[in-house]
């Protein structure tokens, strides 16, 4: 067991695993399938480059999202209406920003780290770049237009400046970047919270006192839409009455909820780190770690260690639901300590933990290869089947409902209505709508047309609209596009 350990996460096998991940990750870019977040932050951005606020008109008669929407990740969606007023409307220029992001935070990690003060070696670097880098999370989310991973890397950015011995000017630019998180996504007030803290744990109190001054001051900018009378009202509003639960644990009536609230959000959030099969591995190493060589790793990484229960309490605390994606902010953390505790077990000879850890390791590299295939079987393009099919609608004032990812490229030429429509009013209403309530709603809207893709009718009596099955459920052909008329009250296949 000692030799097969010491083989598998042997500098050299360890580098050969990251670079055949990485290799499939770039494969996995060519025609990829595009991702309902592409869409939905990718409209946010569309009109805000073209009106300088946001709104969702493919979401229609609810809480006035048509009109405006308040409720967005501000300079994420700011950088995108950037990147398309350049470039033009298209899904390439913002996840290929994503993707630029995440390389230069794989850089800064590289370089980082080789700082003495760190005690990582060349070789746990690598390691650490392999829990990033074959981790089925950044597989996915790197080509995705998210704000996870800018998130991710301006806070880990803020984390690198407070480490170790510190200066006015280290702070105050790691406090910057904390408010930039934050102006990026809410959750980045994790780690406004997490560097005060952080610096309070050490007694330099003069310094978290600055770090807090400036991340606040940053941070303040989040308000530039939202002075205007109503707006932030408006704001509040669509927050108490979003379709998922997003709202904090200050979003309650008075103390004793908010106290009640955190007390049971703090005790669900195991649940985030063990979501799913995309966070088991690198959860389980980290958990794994603390418990068979916590006492070690807290002597040599104790600052680590301090900083990420910090920053995963503030995340619960402060940041919105618990959520799967969001474990991308913990990641570089998390990858930190797994490979302290890998290289650790080097030197012993319990086979236990060894066997464990390669068990582990040999999971986290397989889900990834399954996640390479499951991306691989979505291959389309996308932008050429969507002016395909929406070219049959010639009338530009009557409404088209389609699954989101066929708004590219055809804003604004069509009015297109997204499922998510009828998704976030079943949602209002508290139940799955009938094949009868799915087409008396579209025609309450004013919707005419619908485009049924395969996914909703193969297989699918789980779904969002599990009548879809039976009403399709004859079609032979798998991949095929469906366009209906519904103008009549009745559902009519378009040939």
């Amino acid at each position: 067991m000692n030799n097969i350990y010491s083989y598998v996460t042997s500098n050299k096998t360890i580098v050969w695993l990251t670079i055949i991940v990485s290799v499939l990750f770039v494969l996995s870019l060519f025609g990829r399938y595009i991702y309902i977040d592409d869409a939905w932050f990718g409209e946010q951005a569309y009109w805000f480059s073209k009106l300088g606020y946001v709104r969702v008109p493919s979401i229609i008669d609810y809480y006035d999202w048509e009109n405006r929407l308040f409720v967005y990740h501000k300079l994420n969606i700011i950088i995108g209406a950037g990147l398309l007023s350049v470039f033009g409307w298209s899904p390439e220029p913002l996840r290929l920003f994503t993707l630029f992001v995440y390389l230069v935070f794989l850089f800064v990690v590289f370089k980082g780290l080789k700082i003495s003060q760190f005690k990582f070696s060349k070789p746990e670097i690598n390691l650490v770049l392999f829990f990033i880098i074959v981790n089925p999370q950044t597989f996915l989310y790197a080509y995705t237009y998210r704000p996870e991973i800018l998130v991710m890397a301006l806070g880990f950015f803020s984390f690198l400046l407070l480490y170790g011995k510190q200066t006015y000017l280290k702070v105050i630019f790691s406090a910057i970047l904390a408010g930039l998180a934050l102006l990026v996504h809410l959750n980045g007030a994790m780690f406004i919270v997490s560097g005060f803290v952080f610096l309070l744990i050490r007694k330099e109190i003069k310094l978290s006192l600055v770090f807090g001054f400036f991340a606040t001051f940053i941070s303040i900018f989040y308000l530039y839409d939202l002075l205007a009378p109503g707006n932030f009202t408006s704001f509040l509003f669509q927050i108490k009455h979003w379709p998922d639960d997003i709202t904090t644990n200050l979003g309650q009536d008075n103390w004793t909820s908010v106290f009640l609230s955190a007390l049971i959000k703090l005790s669900n959030e195991h649940q985030r780190f063990f979501w799913s099969h995309d966070v088991w591995g690198l959860s389980a190493m980290a958990v794994f770690a603390v418990i068979a060589k916590g006492k070690a790793l807290w002597r040599k990484h104790k600052e680590i260690i301090i900083y990420l229960i910090v920053a995963d309490l503030s995340l619960n605390l402060f940041g919105s639901h618990i959520a799967e994606v969001n474990m991308l902010l913990l990641l570089p953390f998390l990858a930190l300590v797994s490979a302290a505790f890998v290289s650790e077990l080097r030197a012993g000879n319990n086979r236990l933990l060894k066997l464990i850890t390669l068990i582990i390791i040999l999971f986290q590299f397989s889900v990834v290869i399954y996640g390479f295939a499951d991306i691989s079987s979505k291959r389309e393009a996308t932008t050429g089947i969507s002016e395909e099919i929406l070219s049959d609608f010639l009338d530009t004032d009557e409404k088209v409902l389609i699954p989101y990812r066929l708004i590219f490229n055809q804003l604004p030429t069509k009015k297109i209505i997204s499922y998510k429509t009828m998704e976030y009013h079943q949602v209002e209403n508290g139940k799955k709508y009938t094949r009868k309530e799915f087409i008396e709603l579209a025609n309450q809207l004013g919707i005419y047309y619908m485009v049924v893709v395969p996914e909703m009718y193969s297989n699918n009596k789980s779904a969002m609209y599990p009548w879809m099955y039976d009403e399709f459920n004859d079609i032979e052909e798998s991949d095929k596009y469906i366009k209906l008329s519904i103008k009549s009250g009745n559902l009519k296949i378009i040939d």
